[in-house]
Parts: C-alpha cells; sequence; structure tokens
C-alpha cells in the first residue's frame, strides 16, 4: 500500500492534467510541470502518477495501490430530504467500488451539532447502517428556501411594479413613471443585498462547522476526499464564510467533491464548483445521482508532486500553481496551503472538540471556575452589564509540557484555546492565552502545572471548551466547563479535583 504520509512536513498536490477536450493525459514526468509557491519556482521532491488508484504503473505493470479516504459530510441544515436521500441511496449502492485499504466515514451535521454516523472503516454493512441512519435524519433545507422564495416573490412584485410603469399603466394612482423609476431603483438595490435572516444565522453555524470537522476528525493515511452533500444556493447568503473550509481542506489535503441536495439553480453550482476548484476538486452532478462513482473517478487518476516549504509557523497562507510546460494542457490543482502557528493548530482543534465532540482519553486537563464576581484574590470583580469576570483555575499535564531548562529551572509555554457555546448555539472564540510555567524541578510524571487566571465572559449561561495541544503527539488535551450566571452561584460543571 502506498500513502501520502511521505513527511508530515511535506505539502502534497494532486494535479488532473487534461488535454483542450478535457481528456486526462497520461505519462508526463516532472519535467513537464512546473510548480510556484507565491509565484516562485519550487523544486518538486516528490512526483509520480497515480491511474486509476495506482502510483507507478508502467506497461504491462501494475503499480502500487494509494489508499482513499471517503469523508462523507451530511449537512442537513440546507438539504431537502428528498434530493438528500436519493443521493445517499446511490452511495450505498456504489459502496463495491471502495478498493481494498480504502476507508469511508459518515458525519452528519443537523444545524448545531455533527453526529458521528461512522468512523474510518472499510466495512460495508457498517457503512450501510450509517447511511441508513443518515435517511432517517430531518432535513431543514425546505425551511431556509421557504424564506429564500418568500424574498423572491416581493423582488418578483416590484419588477412587476416596475414593468407597469414604464408601460404607462396606472400604480398606487400615478401613470407614466413620475418620479418612482428613482425609488423602484433603491428598492431593487436593498434586495440586492437582502438575505432571509434564518439562512444568513445558519450559515454562520454550518460553514465554521464543517471547517472544525475536517481539521479535527483525523484521517488514516491516504489519499482524503470529501464528499460534502449540502444546499448549493447556500454559497449566495455569504461565501465569505466558506473561506476557511477552503483553507482548512487544503491545509488537511482534503480534495472538496460538493453536490448539490437542493435542486439549485445552475448559477448556483457553478459558485459550488468554484469552491471545490480552490482544493483541486470540482462539484459534481448527475441526474441519476452517481455522485460516488464520480467522486471515486475523478479521485483516482492525477499527479502527485510534493515539496518541502520552509515551515515558520507563522499563519500565513501561500499560493500553489502548478503550470504544464506543454502548450494547450489544463492544470486543476489546489490552490494554496496554510503555514498554521501551533496557537491557529490548538484554536481549530478547539473548534472542533466544540463541535461534535473531543476523544474522551484526550479529556485531560483540570478545569476549575471560581464563582462569579470573585477574583482568584477574594476581591470583587468590576462586573459590566454584558459581560462577566470568572476566575480559572487550569491543571496541564506535566506530560503535555514541553520544559525549556533556565537557569537552574524549567519554563513551559504552550497556548491556550478557549471556545463558548451558550444555550442559542452560538459559538464564539474568547481571545487565546499563553500559559507560562516555572519550575524549579523536573516534575513527576503524572502531575499537573496549575495556571490561573481570570476570564471576561458574555453574562450567560454557556459551555466552554479548554485546548491545549500536547507538544510530542500534536493531540489535543481538553477539558470542559458550564458556566451559569443567571442561577445562584454562578458557576456549574466545575470540573474535576485536583
Amino acid at each position: 500500500m502506498v500513502d501520502d504520509s511521505i513527511d508530515v512536513r511535506v505539502v502534497n498536490v494532486e494535479a488532473v492534467v487534461t488535454d483542450p477536450s478535457g481528456r486526462r493525459v497520461h505519462g508526463l514526468g516532472a519535467h513537464d510541470l512546473r510548480l510556484r509557491v507565491d509565484g516562485r519556482e519550487v523544486p518538486v521532491e516528490f512526483f509520480t502518477e497515480v491511474e486509476d488508484g495506482r502510483a507507478g504503473s508502467t506497461p504491462g505493470q501494475d503499480g502500487d495501490p494509494v489508499t482513499r479516504n471517503y469523508l462523507v459530510y451530511v449537512d442537513d441544515s440546507f438539504s431537502l430530504s428528498t434530493q438528500r436521500n436519493a443521493l445517499l441511496d446511490k452511495i450505498e449502492g456504489d459502496l463495491s467500488l471502495l478498493h481494498a485499504g480504502d476507508r469511508m466515514a459518515i458525519l452528519a451535521f443537523d444545524g448545531v451539532r455533527i453526529d458521528v454516523l461512522s468512523g474510518w472503516t472499510g466495512d460495508r454493512e457498517q457503512l450501510r447502517a450509517a447511511l441508513a441512519r443518515a435517511r432517517q435524519r430531518p432535513a431543514f433545507g425546505n425551511k431556509a428556501l421557504t424564506s429564500e422564495r418568500a424574498l423572491g416573490r416581493d423582488v418578483q412584485w416590484v419588477r412587476d411594479m416596475a414593468n407597469s410603469i414604464a408601460s404607462g399603466d396606472s400604480v398606487t394612482g400615478a401613470g407614466g413613471g413620475g418620479g418612482y423609476g428613482d425609488e423602484i431603483a433603491a428598492i431593487m438595490e436593498q434586495f440586492s443585498h437582502r438575505t432571509p435572516l434564518e439562512a444568513r444565522t445558519q450559515l454562520g453555524r454550518t460553514a465554521p462547522a464543517v471547517a472544525a470537522a475536517l481539521g479535527g476528525f483525523e484521517a488514516p493515511p491516504g489519499r482524503k476526499v470529501l464528499l460534502y452533500l449540502t444546499g448549493a444556493w447556500s454559497l449566495e447568503v455569504a461565501p465569505q464564510l466558506y473561506g476557511p473550509l477552503v483553507a482548512v481542506a487544503n491545509q488537511a489535503g482534503y480534495t472538496l467533491y460538493p453536490v448539490d441536495t437542493a435542486k439549485s439553480d445552475a448559477v448556483e453550482i457553478s459558485d459550488l464548483d468554484d469552491l471545490a476548484k480552490a482544493t483541486g476538486g470540482r462539484a459534481l452532478v448527475s441526474a441519476s445521482s452517481e455522485v460516488f462513482r464520480q467522486a471515486v473517478a475523478d479521485s483516482g487518476s492525477y499527479y502527485w508532486l510534493g515539496f518541502t516549504p520552509g515551515w515558520k509557523g507563522d499563519d500565513r497562507g501561500h499560493r500553489i500553481t502548478v503550470e504544464p510546460l506543454r502548450p494547450g494542457l489544463q492544470v486543476r490543482a489546489r490552490s494554496g496551503f496554510a503555514d498554521p502557528s501551533r496557537r491557529s493548530q490548538v484554536t481549530l482543534q478547539a473548534a472542533s472538540i466544540l463541535v461534535f465532540g473531543g476523544a474522551k482519553e484526550d479529556e485531560r486537563l483540570i478545569v476549575q471556575l471560581g464563582a462569579d464576581g470573585e477574583t482568584p484574590k477574594g476581591k470583587p470583580a468590576r462586573r459590566a452589564a454584558k459581560t462577566v469576570k470568572v476566575p480559572l483555575t487550569l491543571g496541564v499535564p506535566v506530560e503535555s509540557l514541553l520544559l525549556t531548562p533556565q537557569g537552574k529551572g524549567f519554563v513551559a509555554e504552550l497556548p491556550l484555546a478557549i471556545q463558548a457555546e451558550d444555550g442559542q448555539h452560538r459559538r464564539s472564540d474568547l481571545p487565546p492565552l499563553k500559559l507560562r510555567v516555572r519550575l524549579d524541578e523536573k516534575p513527576k510524571g503524572g502531575t499537573f502545572a496549575r495556571f490561573r487566571t481570570v476570564l471576561e465572559l458574555r453574562n450567560v449561561d454557556q459551555r466552554l471548551v479548554f485546548t491545549v495541544q500536547d507538544p510530542l503527539s500534536g493531540h489535543p488535551v481538553w477539558g470542559q466547563a458550564a458556566i451559569q450566571p443567571s442561577r445562584s452561584g454562578g458557576v456549574g460543571s466545575p470540573g474535576r479535583e485536583w
């Protein structure tokens, strides 16, 4: 088996090369493609052609199989149940296309929470059961579309009014237009910026949720494919909210294959295709709903390029372009990669844990919140109308500290990410903190380093997730607590005891 874990610091680029007729071009070498990062040519350190899921094939001899991991993400918040279920039926019918070593996982999002219907597995019976559960879930796209259609009727009413005025018909006692042209133009301008509140609010949860899932749902080695089932029309609500999805997909190495589940129009599906192409994928459209078959075919043949950038951990994004050196050829590949800082990685892990939970064995932080209005020294904290100050004592396993000798002792610094969610499922990032501790001697294993600070939080009931990153494994170490300012005592779920 071949996987794409050449080195965790290597960036892998899957490039699809086509001729002017759109047919795949095979048999190219590294000298036929130029790789640029931020406009500058960089050397390709690894190159091979993958054809029909096998790398390094030669005439008369098959190459090594490349494993593929298909993450099926069902966005129920913008889906229509009939359209969604037809697609899920076809995916189930095409499970035989999974090769030996391939894996699939199935996640479903209801607008608030992500449910793991199936973890990574190649067991087709387990996947069939998960797809059956996915079909039984309620879908909420119809509710959002109702608001969208109501807005469309308002727009049509104004257009009819404009047409009537232009033709000289009497409208509200006026004929021949008078001064109504400017007024109607102003109304149409307002409509052009109008979005149903329900859709805009929901997309504010939906787009970050799928990004958090990609960043936190660990995949086995191999090519990573995201089959994203959602309503294409949602891109018109606030397309900028999908930016983090592209960034995280490119960072985690996922190729995006979005599928419309709401019978959107051609323009909206075209927007979905633009989103996919930024990761090297494409929108899948099939009258017979054979989208998984298309994803398998499209992700099976490509050129695999690897290079090692100069990592700085400065949170900068970098643009990738792959240029064919033979005339007439076109290339589809991911558009960039990110150089995330440790703090950004921890923030993404915290968002993922908040959305669909974290591994229980990694819930090793001790979190203790003080009572509302207290400070660690017992002095009253000034309380604003919309915020409340809460003391925090955090216990971090010493195994999760990267200790650096300093003088006669040791120091350790690590970023802490805090995510919050209130009772209305509104999520927020708290300002990141950098924890620092100085120890006179190296601590014993199984003990905890204690950190104290004061958090300023919104004065609402909310759940808090605290996350640091294990410096060796890169896995998140987390804890959680709840605060309830509206109740006596101010704090609930105070966390574990020392």
